[in-house]
C-alpha cells in the first residue's frame, strides 16, 4: 500500500504515539544480513566479536565460506586461534574438526563423536570481495541488491565505516524522517514520500528534492550532476539500506549495513556501486561523495533518544516505521509461532515511558 505524506489531526496523533512501540519491542539483533569481513581477509581464520557473540569466518580448501559460533563446543577455545585442513576448521586446543556445517566430524582418540560437538552455523554469501551472514539459522530474505539490477553487472568500492550513537532502529527510521531531509541534508522535497512495502521484509521510501546545500560538496553536486534527485531508499530486514540516487546527469547506488553495538550505539558499513566497464574514477567520485554525505549526517547527530511518547504529527511516517520494525518476522513466516522467543531486555526508558502513559 502507498501513501503520500501522511496528515493527521491532534486525536489522530494521539492515538499514532500511543500506538509506538516500547523499546523492548525492537529485536536486541534483527534477523537479517550482516556484514562480516572482506573476502581477502580469510587467508587463515577470521574471529571477531559480532552481535553481542564471537563468531569466526574460515574459508576451506575449495573455497567455500562459513561462518560460526567462534568458542569450540569442547572446552571454548577460540576457532580463530586454529587452522583450516582441507574443508574443516581445527580447533588449536585438542584438535577437534569441525566442517563448514558447524558439525564436529573428527576428535583425536575418539570412537565417536558426542551430539553436543557442533558449532552454531550461519547462512553465508560472497559478493564482490565482502562476506556477508544471516543472523538466524536460515535466511529469511535474499542479500539485497538494488531493485531489477544483476550484482554480476556491478564493481563494488572500498568499504567505509563509521558509529552512530544511537540504537540500530533509530538509524533505521532515519529513511522514513522526512523532516531531517531538510534539516540536516540540505533536501527540500518537492512532493510528499512515496513510502510502501515490496515484501514483509523490505520498506521503501521513494521522493523527488531540490539540492539547496551550500557546503562544498553540494554546490559541487549541482554543478556536475544537476540541482534535483529522484532517492529510493529501501531498508531490508531493519538493518540494510539500499539506495539509489538519481540525479539529471547521473546516477548513484549504495548499501549501507549497519548493527547493534553495545552502549546504545550502531555500527554502519557503507559499500557504493558503479557498473562494471565504467570509469574507476567515478566509483571513487560516487564514493567521495557518499561518504562525505553519511558522516556528515553522523557528525551533526549525536545521541539520539527513543522517545514514543514525546512524537508528533509530523512524526507520523516515522511511527509507522517503528511499528515495521518491531514487528519484523524473525523466523521463517510458516513456523512464526512455533519460533523460539527472543530474548528482549526492557530498558529503563520503557518504565519511565509507561509511567508517562499512565500519568
Amino acid at each position: 500500500m502507498i501513501h503520500h505524506g501522511s496528515k493527521q489531526d491532534p486525536a489522530q496523533s494521539a492515538n499514532a504515539v500511543m500506538a509506538a512501540p516500547l523499546t523492548h519491542q525492537f529485536p536486541a539483533f534483527p534477523a537479517s544480513w550482516y556484514l562480516f569481513c572482506r573476502a581477502d581477509q580469510l587467508s587463515k581464520p577470521l574471529s571477531k566479536r559480532i552481535l553481542g557473540r564471537q563468531l569466526v569466518a574460515f574459508k576451506t580448501r575449495s573455497g567455500k565460506v562459513s561462518v560460526m559460533a567462534a568458542n569450540c563446543s569442547h572446552m571454548g577455545a577460540d576457532l580463530g586461534c586454529g587452522v583450516v585442513v582441507g574443508e574443516s576448521i581445527q580447533c588449536p586446543f585438542h584438535n577437534w574438526k569441525y566442517g563448514a556445517d558447524g558439525v564436529c566430524h573428527h576428535i583425536p582418540g575418539a570412537n565417536s563423536i558426542p551430539a553436543f560437538a557442533r558449532q552454531v552455523n550461519y547462512p553465508v554469501e560472497e559478493r564482490h570481495g565482502y562476506v556477508f551472514f544471516f543472523n538466524g539459522p536460515e535466511a529469511l530474505f535474499p542479500l539485497p541488491f538494488f531493485d531489477g539490477e544483476n550484482p554480476a553487472d556491478f564493481k563494488a568500492g572500498r568499504v567505509f565505516s563509521n558509529i552512530a550513537q544511537a540504537e540500530w532502529f533509530m538509524v533505521a527510521a532515519q529513511g522514513f524522517d522526512a523532516q531531517h531531509f531538510q534539516t540536516v541534508h540540505d533536501r527540500r522535497l518537492l512532493q510528499p514520500p512515496q513510502i510502501d512495502s515490496p515484501s514483509p521484509f523490505a520498506r521503501r521510501n521513494r521522493w523527488l528534492a531540490e539540492i539547496i546545500g551550500e557546503e562544498t560538496r553540494d554546490r559541487v553536486l549541482r554543478i556536475l550532476v544537476g540541482k534535483t534527485v529522484n532517492l529510493t531508499i529501501t531498508n531490508w530486514g531493519g538493518t540494510i539500506f539500499t539506495v539509489k540516487a538519481e540525479f539529471p546527469r547521473a546516477c548513484s547506488r549504495f548499501l549501507v549495513f549497519f548493527r547493534p553495538l553495545e552502549g546504545k550505539q550502531t555500527q554502519f558499513d557503507a559499500i557504493v556501486y558503479s557498473r562494471c566497464g565504467s570509469s574507476s574514477l567515478g566509483l571513487v567520485a560516487r564514493r567521495w561523495f557518499t561518504r562525505g554525505h553519511l558522516f556528515a549526517e553522523n557528525k551533526k547527530i549525536r545521541d539520539t533518544q527513543y522517545r514514543p511518547t514525546h512524537f508528533v504529527s509530523a512524526d507520523a511516517d516515522m511511527i509507522e516505521c517503528f511499528k515495521w520494525l518491531a514487528e519484523l518476522p524473525q523466523f521463517p513466516l510458516s513456523s512464526q509461532s512455533h519460533g523460539q522467543a527472543i530474548t528482549r531486555t526492557t530498558d529503563a526508558s520503557d518504565i519511565k515511558t509507561l509511567t508517562e502513559l499512565i500519568l
